[in-house]
């Protein structure tokens, strides 16, 4: 896992099945969504939009495989956010 910068996090999952990625990601958005952190101004709920992407199949470079990911999470944020997008749904 690595801060990409702002709020953006990567995680990197070498040798991983896409459905295996897909609910790896749904679990992380899953537990920040259970969660609820309590503040002196009142609670406080977290979510995480991801988007995902493969690149051992096709030869892609990291960047291009990053780059892909990042398209997918946009895709997720506009889609309403708080969820998990493949990036060759993401249209």
């Amino acid at each position: 896992v690595a801060r990409m910068g702002g709020e953006e996090f990567a995680m990197v999952l070498r040798r991983i099945l896409p459905e295996v990625a897909g609910s790896t990601a749904e679990r992380v958005r899953a537990a920040f969504a259970a969660r609820t952190i309590e503040t002196e101004t009142g609670p406080l709920r977290c979510t995480v939009s991801a988007g995902f992407a493969f690149g051992s199949t096709d030869g892609m470079s990291f960047d291009k495989v990053l780059s892909a990911a990042d398209k997918a999470l946009y895709a997720a944020k506009r889609a309403g956010r708080n969820r998990v997008l493949d990036f060759r749904l993401a249209g």
